[in-house]
């Protein structure tokens, strides 16, 4: 309740607030406070607190009711949010910045138990329902059932969440829990409990590589976890492709090589349970799965009638003759996969703790790690690079809305699909920075301002003829382009993507050559574009940031009011930024990069100039006692 008692501290008339009336009459807001610690023995002392609390206001008048109510409730929230941050690692734990503390106070309404979201049903049968706690993608439509686990989103999250906050055993309970569910060589988009587990997903396979490698560099275990002993729910012989070898599994680096193997020799299936009862709007060749890497090494896959990344809309409205037509099927190699294969396999080549040194491929070649990584140096570039003076091998440029970008997708059924910008790119730069010439993302990061909003980064360029920038899911309407929300990816601000723009902004404009200047205007940079979100944080109930906004940041009522996804990029780019610059630099003093970068994140630019509109203040109930209305 502490975000509606914030709320009704400002109000002019704090005696007419709902929850004030409630509080006052009756004393039900600190009993049920009491009664939900009930099945945590741990917290017995702050139970019997609360209760003999409770006894004390019930004999006050109950016009005193409320404030005193507030004062016990505000104070106990003020203590609590000081012990969890002492205990979040040492990033949080030693940065007094607002906007960092709240990012991390946020991501704990994401991770608990749920006994009907565990990770695993068998062992939570075993080991109990209360030792399976699952990251939920957002709330509160992904909070229980097999709603709750998302593996894409499980692993866009993971860094922030939960390496970030220094939860490293919560982190690799969940890598461990998706490794145990691989088949054909992907990890499941929704886990559903490892029951029944749906695999969909492209691109929630390469995320969770990803964040395989980040543990290994951030948790005190390192590459410990690539020995961790596995089983297979679904055994390799049951669903291996013919004529393709892939290791036996018996610990995490085997899975791994699993993943990687399978998509080097091609991953062709269709999904288990294909039809109505696992998607009633999927047309029926949507339920192919099929991915593999080509001769650049681009990892691709996909086709027209499915869609494979987070851009997963499917159409459901007959009125307007969207249903099972995706309206993002991103089919071919996606930018962010192919960046994100990159950073692994260079991972990979230099792990002297990895048992493998590459892949099979058909054909009876092989491909060190090595190779792997290099071919796609050269490669990418030439492939996905839109020049701006019309010059490019494989551009057709009348297909082109805008130059000085990176191409979406290589290889789409819809070719003009590949050249819309769209904020996917910067996923790659801010994972595979080597990848990209300096010069060139620069001039793309440049332009990547065009998709920026208060909060989020818009889905498609505003320029394109396909954006649309407001969704409605419940839009019954006959414009196929937004019935039923087919626009969900076409325009809408997203906030994910954010974190990794600023990454990957900041990486460029701090280059090897950056003077003490240039990094402190990228620190500004960065901080700046962030003023809206410790606004939004503190002053909203959910005290969380969305899944998305509509167009110039506008509410979107059918979004997460509070998305994991959202708060974990964000905390990640304030690490980047924090840790980032040159320890020679004195730009790498906290108090120097704190005092100017969260000027700007508060509403004054680099020089202390105001900014408009830029930013709140967090309620002192966060960190100390709460100022109060007058005592009756």
């Amino acid at each position: 309740p502490a975000a509606l008692l914030d709320e009704a501290r400002a109000a002019p008339e704090w005696q007419d607030n709902n929850i004030v009336k409630h509080i006052r009459e009756g004393d039900w807001l600190l009993a049920y406070q009491a009664d939900r610690l009930s099945d945590r023995p741990s917290l017995q002392p702050i139970q019997d607190w609360l209760r003999a609390a409770h006894g004390h206001i019930a004999k006050l008048p109950r016009g005193a009711a409320p404030w005193h109510t507030d004062t016990i409730l505000s104070c106990l929230y003020s203590a609590v949010c000081r012990h969890v941050l002492m205990h979040m690692g040492p990033y949080v734990a030693s940065h007094a910045s607002p906007l960092v503390k709240g990012l991390a106070l946020a991501t704990l309404q994401f991770f608990g138990n749920v006994p009907s979201g565990v990770l695993n049903w068998e062992l939570a049968k075993k080991e109990g329902f209360d030792r399976q706690p699952s990251l939920c993608a957002g709330l509160p439509h992904f909070s229980t059932g097999y709603m709750r686990n998302w593996g894409r989103d499980t692993f866009i999250a993971l860094r922030g969440c939960l390496l970030l906050t220094g939860r490293y055993q919560e982190a690799r309970d969940t890598i461990l829990a998706y490794a145990a569910v691989v088949r054909h060589g992907l990890i499941p988009n929704l886990l559903d409990s490892s029951n029944n587990p749906r695999y969909n997903a492209r691109d929630a396979t390469w995320f969770f590589m990803q964040s395989i490698q980040d543990y290994c560099t951030m948790a005190p275990e390192g590459t410990g976890i690539l020995s961790a002993p596995l089983r297979l729910r679904f055994p390799v012989s049951g669903w291996q492709e013919k004529g393709v070898d892939l290791p036996k599994v018996g610990c995490l680096a085997d899975v791994m090589q699993v993943i990687l193997q399978a998509h080097a020799a091609g991953i062709s299936f269709r999904e288990w349970n294909a039809g109505k009862q696992i998607d009633e709007h999927m047309r029926d060749p949507g339920f192919n799965v099929i991915a593999g890497v080509n001769g650049e090494g681009f990892v691709y896959g996909g086709n027209t009638l499915n869609c494979g990344t987070w851009m997963d809309k499917m159409g459901s409205s007959d009125k307007a003759a969207n249903r099972g037509l995706p309206a993002t099927p991103r089919d071919g190699a996606d930018v962010e996969i192919v960046g994100l294969a990159k950073s692994t396999v260079r991972w990979l080549a230099s792990l002297k703790e990895y048992p493998y040194d590459g892949v099979q491929l058909r054909a009876d070649r092989s491909m060190s790690f090595g190779s792997w990584s290099r071919l796609l140096e050269v490669s990418f570039e030439r492939w996905f690079w839109i020049p701006e003076d019309g010059k490019a091998e494989h551009c057709e440029m009348k297909m082109v809305n805008k130059a000085g970008i990176y191409k979406d997708v290589v290889g789409c059924a819809q070719p003009w699909c590949d050249y819309q910008h769209r904020p996917n790119c910067f996923i790659a730069m801010a994972v595979a920075p080597e990848m990209f010439t300096a010069s060139r993302a620069l001039v793309a990061l440049e332009n990547g301002e065009d998709l920026l909003g208060p909060l989020g980064m818009s889905t498609l360029d505003p320029s394109d003829l396909a954006y649309r920038g407001d969704y409605h899911n419940d839009d019954d309407g006959v414009d196929k382009h937004t019935a039923q929300g087919w626009n969900y990816h076409q325009g809408p601000e997203w906030v994910w993507p954010l974190g990794y723009y600023l990454r990957a902004r900041f990486h460029f404009m701090c280059g090897k050559d950056a003077s003490p200047e240039d990094q402190h205007h990228a620190v500004a940079t960065v901080m700046r574009v962030l003023r809206h979100h410790r606004h939004h944080l503190w002053g909203n109930p959910w005290r969380s940031l969305p899944e998305l906004t509509n167009s110039h940041g506008a509410y979107c009522g059918h979004s997460c009011p509070a998305q994991a996804w959202s708060v974990g990029t964000l905390l990640d780019a304030l690490h980047t930024v924090q840790t980032g610059v040159d320890p020679k630099s004195p730009l790498a003093s906290p108090v120097h990069v704190r005092s100017n970068a969260l000027r700007a994140a508060n509403g004054g630019d680099h020089h202390g100039a105001a900014v408009p509109n830029g930013g709140g203040v967090a309620p002192t109930a966060a960190f100390a006692p709460p100022k109060r209305a007058p005592a009756p």
